[in-house]
């Protein structure tokens, strides 16, 4: 047994939600190094709930299953706001005076809101704001840490790179706008090929440039999360489309976060 599976309990559920997250993020191990003992188990915990609230509002194959999903995760943060979760990730986490409601909301935005694909950027960043806000007032009450300025915005690029990375060969396309397949001449069905390679490209250029030109995340998670996702799509901008941080460049980028964090906060 694990140290965080002695904090959070060995129940094979929250164990086995919490390793799923870690396939996806294998580099988020590197930024649990650096987090205070006491907050580790908040730490893998949250990044085991975040994966799952991405997954209901974006990866799922159909729009009715996303709609279902996330309207069910919307009402068990309202539920988890009340004391009364159902989920273990939420009951583990146990902290009804988070501010789940707004949260919930942005989870509600997302089952509603317009799958097709965005215009620009703008657009793109505009659907997923107040999914987007609700994860950083969470994140933010959750690690003892002050809202900064441009959190939300943060949070935002976050998803448009999970979702670019994971998601060209989708229906949405990664979500690269549609200003772009334009300006390179091709459908939303070439993104996958060598013929979209030009467009995600850009696409990456564009959500590094959207970043607040002064960064400042005041929690561990959200600094090494940011740094992780702007070398993904730096490498991604210039072409290169590494499934996997090279472990000493995560390490350093994850020390670098730490020592952001703890300037921040």
């Amino acid at each position: 047994m694990t140290s965080i599976e002695r904090v959070i309990g060995d129940t094979s559920a929250v164990t086995a939600f919490i390793a799923k997250w870690r396939r996806r993020e294998p580099e988020m191990a590197y930024a649990e190094v650096f987090c205070a003992r006491c907050m580790r188990a908040q730490f893998v915990l949250w990044g085991a709930l975040l994966f799952e609230l991405r997954e209901a509002a974006f990866e799922l194959s159909d729009a009715r299953l996303i709609e279902a999903k996330s309207s069910w995760w919307a009402d068990e943060l309202l539920r988890s706001a009340q004391g009364a979760p159902r989920h273990p990730l939420t009951q583990a986490l146990a902290a009804p005076q988070l501010p789940w409601n707004a949260l919930a909301r942005g989870m509600l935005a997302m089952a509603h809101a317009d799958a097709s694909r965005p215009v620009d950027r703008d657009a793109a960043l505009a659907a997923v704001a107040p999914f987007a806000e609700g994860i950083a007032m969470v994140e933010s009450a959750l690690f003892g840490a002050p809202m900064t300025r441009g959190a939300g915005l943060v949070v935002a690029v976050h998803l448009l790179c999970e979702r670019l990375r994971i998601g060209i060969a989708a229906n949405d396309g990664g979500r690269v706008p549609l200003a772009l397949l334009a300006r390179h001449g091709i459908t939303g069905s070439a993104l996958a090929q060598a013929q979209g390679a030009p467009a995600v490209s850009d696409w990456a250029a564009e959500l590094v440039a959207a970043h607040p030109s002064d960064i400042a995340c005041a929690t561990l998670y959200r600094a090494a999360r940011t740094a992780f996702d702007t070398w993904f799509l730096r490498e991604m901008a210039i072409g290169h489309a590494q499934r996997a941080l090279p472990r000493l460049r995560a390490l350093r980028l994850a020390w670098h976060a730490a020592r952001q964090s703890h300037r921040t906060a």
